[in-house]
């Protein structure tokens, strides 16, 4: 008999169904469902949003076309349609007694529509949960399934639109001009005192609540949509818990959070379901609250039956397929490991159904291929599973990886690698699980997942092959989904079941039995441990060939990772679980007609004495290694909630129902009668840096001293606050149950308080008092000397850059604050937190209009960073902008001596020639913008005085003329000339013309040897490159010098060139023109001299000459420089010369 899969929990199949049904022609497609539980019932789902696949990244925001659709279950409800504005719903629901409730129009004060509670509870639950929705965020579409609207609300979200009227309001009160109430309100949000009694109740987002996009009503239920959000907490402490890197920024994402709950409790609603889990993360690490995880709407999460009853079955529909698969499921929904375990210890939960619940523990979830469910292949499917033979059964106690790789290749892995590793950081990869289920998936999936180009053949066609090829564990649709062979794709067959069955439910039954056999019972525990358990780190993961790949940046969030639950041995499991308690298809399946029963089982269950194959000491020692083990895991059972342990397991409990009290109602919309005075000079001086001294004890005892609450719920919110802030720290929860229990009872404080600094224990000691009434009010926490000054600055200066508006508009924003002198006020560290949420909006402009803005962000944050972060935080934005090849404005502002100075004045000589120097030479060859390489050349010109002959040659010389032949632009060789011209006669003689000599002989003696055509291009633009420099050089140089270097005791470059035959006629003209203009140099007599001596051969070569098209070589892609394209003269062949 199957467990009731949660409130209005639906299966993935009966889900998607229903969610297609319902939004048919929205444009969204399903992709998986949200479970809170180890089951696959879930009333929420992933949905996509059909685009071209461009993810958009502007600034600090990150949005993709995935969302997350929340069901609430109910009848009808008072819902008019609204199209994004900015009140969306004007209506209060008044409990005025136990019995009766009023709905109240702000349009109508004085009309009451009064029904009997009880007849209406459902209408009314769900009209007070849209109720609460609205009034703490604004809804940009409320009503009824229209598809139209939903497409374009999604396409305004990702197109960051929807929070325009805000951010215009922000920028206008940078100028003292007040343009409406969404910019006071928000800055109200965000802690400027001077507007603390302004409450846009649903008009402004709090910048860390999650948005609602829309709330539409179908015919039983409403969906909510909001956006996904890529973390929560509870990823990024068991995953990569280096990126709350530091103890300020663990004090800044707390302040952000009390933000938010103190946004709540001042519209009288609690949260009630605080916990790792239900904090969500953005990329860039800001916080949010999602209103669906507030205790009062979580409670009303799901779909109804005909008149509002919730669901009771986990398929909705007669007809579906997976109505046989849930069937027989004995597992709870809420996620208590310690009786999970016990009840699998003794046989009476399944192997498949604890190795869920690990599963889940682990972070993993259904549906999602990059993080599905691991479970372990058991059988090679070369012969029927035997439970009496040896043959075909995997070996458990070594990985998946270890047994296809091989140990010799794991030691050479290990050996040779930099950072030792033996195996990949994830057991079961998002290839391996799209490649198991390619039957079942869309191509649009495959081709993302497996291979861009789409080929059914390649997929392994049998589950034998599929064992053999992959390296990853199995999925749990192998030993429960028949329909998991059946290919939807009409050109790629089912998958082939072995030999030894005939149909896919008879594979299905008898891989579950192997799974549930007496022989993998008595070996689960070793692939626990190497999949969950100690196994994964220290010496027993090196002994295990099990050291896992480490991530490149640990720094970096994840969503994904092997978490490891277990630090000791798992016990061995004592007894399997009978065949009849987990299969379902008793009347088809010969073992379950078999007379009697599993004795030993049913004696174990019934407590009484342990079977005959146990002795009574071997029973005890079992038992007692069993109960030791369950003592050391108390982490895997949490507690954030001191009144109510049930709901603050991590799990999906159904929360108790009750009636707000008349001090929690929601209050009607305040209304701004009379518009504050505002003063952009005031605001300014709430950026404030830290003091010198570190917090002082006695002031925050005086704090402490001075804390009280007057709203019990409110105050279980602040307990859960100090069990999330001592778990951050400790990296291990604060409470379990019978910590919880003890200390309910005797005061007795959890001895993991005393490892936290002691400024943070004396926080989370006020926060989890068992008097409610002493517990801090959130407003009070905030304002706890916790939180130094530059938290509530940096909280300020950041929280606008969340809105979701152009990035141009809040480029605009946080560029006017950062040149009043915030970043500076708030001191060093904070302008460094704050940097990687302003920055990206530099990389990322792609307007002209904005290039002021971001040239002044960039100059304030180098006045304001040290060196180390102006390296880590500045130079790549400066890299990527330099490296781009097309022209932008800000580029060539980049390329402006007084910024280049600025910057090479804080990053160092060093870092500059090194990082820098190098991208403003690329930008003066490959086809540059004429006004970029300008600015380039203007550029390597001033600053060769200042780094010196030595470093000018080696850094800017050497490398422009290495890129001669390579697309070097007539700026590049103005460079090289001019150069030359300001350090001097001797600085040419000595170090240009050496290299140029050099660059021109191998030129010329390339070209006497016949070379492939790629090889003959670059000698010949290598030539005009090398003439070129050559006729800049004599112009600049003194006629002695001239004579001394070019023609004294040696024949001339340029008749050499000349007097080969077989080079292009176009560098055959450079060489002649630069010929010319060398002679006018030197004048009349010393060309008689110097010059006409040596022209005897080319004449003589040229008296000769007969067959000029026979010498005319091809020259495409050749490029002429522009100093010669002004010849009126253009050569057809050699005879030209003359």
């Amino acid at each position: 008999m199957a467990r009731s899969p949660g409130t209005g929990a639906m299966c993935p199949d009966c889900l998607e169904r229903r969610i297609r049904s319902d939004l048919a022609g929205s444009g969204l497609s399903f992709v998986h469902g949200v479970s809170d539980s180890p089951l696959p019932f879930a009333s929420s789902a992933v949905v996509q949003m059909a685009s071209d696949g461009s993810d958009q990244c502007i600034g600090s925001q990150k949005t993709c076309g995935y969302f997350v659709l929340v069901v609430l279950n109910g009848g009808k409800t008072y819902v008019d349609t609204k199209k994004c504005e900015n009140n969306p719903l004007e209506q209060s629901l008044i409990f005025k007694d136990d019995n009766h409730c009023a709905v109240q129009a702000d349009s109508s004060p004085g009309i009451e529509h009064v029904g009997d509670l009880q007849s209406s509870s459902s209408s009314n639950n769900q009209q007070l949960t849209v109720n609460i929705i609205t009034k703490l965020t604004p809804v940009y579409y409320l009503g009824r399934v229209a598809t139209t609207e939903i497409r374009d609300l999604m396409a305004s979200y990702m197109n960051l639109s929807i929070e325009q009227d805000v951010i215009n309001s922000l920028n206008l009160l940078c100028e003292n001009t007040i343009s409406g109430p969404a910019g006071l309100g928000f800055l109200s949000f965000v802690g400027f005192s001077a507007f603390d009694d302004i409450h846009p109740s649903g008009l402004v987002r709090h910048p860390n609540i999650l948005p609602v996009l829309a709330v539409v009503e179908s015919s039983d239920c409403c969906y909510m949509f909001q956006p996904k959000a890529p973390y929560t907490l509870e990823n990024i402490m068991h995953y990569s818990p280096e990126a709350l890197c530091s103890d300020w920024h663990i004090r800044f994402f707390i302040y952000q959070i009390m933000s938010a709950l103190a946004y709540l409790h001042d519209f009288g609603v609690h949260h009630g379901n605080l916990k790792p889990s239900t904090i969500l993360m953005s990329d860039s690490l800001w916080p949010y609250l999602s209103i669906s995880d507030i205790s009062h709407v979580k409670q009303n999460r799901g779909f109804g039956g005909p008149e509002g009853s919730i669901l009771n079955s986990c398929c909705a529909e007669e007809d579906c397929s997976s109505r046989s698969i849930f069937a027989s499921f004995n597992l709870p929904s809420s996620l208590d490991w310690s009786s999970h375990f016990k009840r699998w210890w003794t046989g009476e939960l399944s192997n498949y159904e604890y190795l869920l619940v690990l599963n889940k523990l682990a972070g993993r979830r259904w549906g999602d291929p990059a993080f599905h469910p691991v479970m372990p292949w058991v059988i090679d499917f070369t012969v029927r599973p035997d439970e009496n033979s040896d043959i075909g059964w995997r070996d458990l106690t070594k990985s998946k990886w270890r047994l296809a790789k091989g140990d010799e290749q794991l030691d050479f892995t290990y050996s040779s690698s930099d950072v030792p590793y033996h195996v990949s950081d994830e057991c079961l990869s998002e290839l391996a699980v799209c490649s198991y289920k390619a039957r079942r998936l869309s191509k649009t999936i495959l081709r993302s997942a497996v291979r861009s180009v789409y080929e059914p053949n390649e997929y392994p066609s049998s589950m034998q092959r599929l064992y053999q090829w992959t390296p990853d564990e199995c999925i749990p649709e192998f030993y429960s989904d028949p329909w998991i062979f059946v290919s939807l794709h009409s050109e790629m067959s089912n998958l082939a079941l072995p030999s030894w069955v005939t149909s896919s439910e008879e594979f299905i039954c008898l891989h579950r039995d192997a799974l549930e056999s007496d022989r993998v019972s008595q070996q689960l525990h070793h692939w626990i441990d190497i999949t969950f358990g100690y196994k994964l780190a220290g010496e027993a993961s090196v002994e295990a060939k099990n050291v896992m790949l480490p991530p490149s940046d640990p720094s970096r969030p994840k969503s994904i990772g092997r978490r490891q639950l277990f630090t000791k041995p798992h016990p061995k499991r004592l007894i399997s679980t009978p065949h009849s308690a987990y299969h379902n298809k008793v009347e088809s399946c010969a073992r379950c007609q078999r007379k009697g029963s599993n004795s030993t089982t049913d004696v174990l269950l019934n407590d009484c004495n342990p079977p005959n194959m146990f002795s009574q000491v071997d029973y005890l020692e079992e038992f007692e290694q069993a109960t030791l083990f369950m003592e050391l895991q108390h982490h895997l059972n949490p507690i954030y909630s001191y009144s109510n342990t049930a709901a603050c397991c991590c799990s999906s409990v159904k929360y108790l129902k009750r009636q707000f009290s008349d001090q929690e109602v929601l209050q009607p919309d305040s209304v701004l009668s009379v518009v504050p005075d505002f003063d952009f000079g005031s605001y300014l001086e709430c950026f404030e840096s830290d003091d010198s001294s570190s917090i002082g004890y006695q002031e925050l005892l005086r704090w402490k001293q001075r804390s009280c609450s007057v709203i019990e719920h409110h105050a279980n919110d602040i307990f859960s606050i100090g069990c999330i802030l001592a778990e951050i720290y400790l990296h291990r929860p604060l409470f379990d149950a019978s910590l919880l229990a003890a200390y309910k009872e005797t005061g007795m404080l959890p001895g993991a308080l005393h490892e936290l600094p002691v400024h943070v224990r004396l926080l989370v000691e006020s926060c989890i008092q068992r008097q409610w009434e002493r517990r801090p009010c959130s407003k009070h926490l905030l304002e706890s000397p916790y939180f130094p000054p530059s938290v509530r600055s940096a909280y300020m200066f950041l929280a606008p850059l969340q809105l979701l508006c152009t990035s141009g508009d809040r480029l605009k924003y946080v560029t006017k604050l950062a040149s009043e002198g915030t970043l500076k006020a708030m001191g060093e560290f904070a302008a460094e937190v704050c940097a990687p949420y302003c920055l990206p909006f530099v990389s990322s402009s792609r307007l002209d209009v904005d290039t002021e803005s971001c040239l002044r962000l960039l100059k304030e944050f180098l006045k304001c960073l040290s060196v180390q972060a102006a390296k880590k935080h500045i130079l790549p934005i400066i890299q990527k902008i330099l490296q781009v090849p097309e022209y932008s404005h800000l580029k060539v502002s980049l390329l402006q001596d007084s910024f280049v100075r600025e910057l090479w004045k804080k990053l160092g000589k060093q870092t500059y020639i090194e990082k820098v120097h190098p991208l403003v030479i690329a930008n003066l060859h490959n086809s540059p913008n004429k006004i970029t390489a300008s600015s380039a050349s203007i550029v390597l010109i001033g600053s060769s005085e200042e780094l010196g002959i030595p470093i000018t040659v080696h850094q800017t010389v050497l490398p422009l003329i290495h890129s001669f032949g390579k697309g070097l632009c007539d700026d590049g060789i103005e460079t090289l000339v001019r150069i030359g011209g300001l350090l001097g006669e001797s600085f040419i003689v000595k170090q240009i013309l050496p290299l140029l000599r050099n660059v021109i002989h191998f030129c010329i003696d390339s070209s006497k040897v016949t070379k492939p055509e790629p090889q003959q291009s670059w000698n010949s633009f290598a030539l005009i490159d090398g003439l070129s420099a050559l006729e800049g050089l004599v112009s600049v140089l003194p006629v002695k010098a001239v004579l001394r270097e070019l023609l004294q005791d040696q024949v001339c470059l340029h008749i050499k060139i000349l007097m080969l035959i077989h080079l292009d006629l176009d560098v055959i003209q450079v060489a002649a023109t630069a010929f010319v203009d060398l002679c006018l140099r030197i004048g009349p007599d010393n060309t008689v001299i110097h010059v006409l001596p040596h022209l005897k051969e080319l004449f003589a070569e040229l008296a000769f000459f007969q067959d000029s098209s026979a010498v005319s070589l091809p020259t495409k892609g050749l490029k002429i420089s522009e100093r010669n394209k002004s010849e009126t003269i253009k050569m057809e062949s050699r005879i030209d010369l003359v």
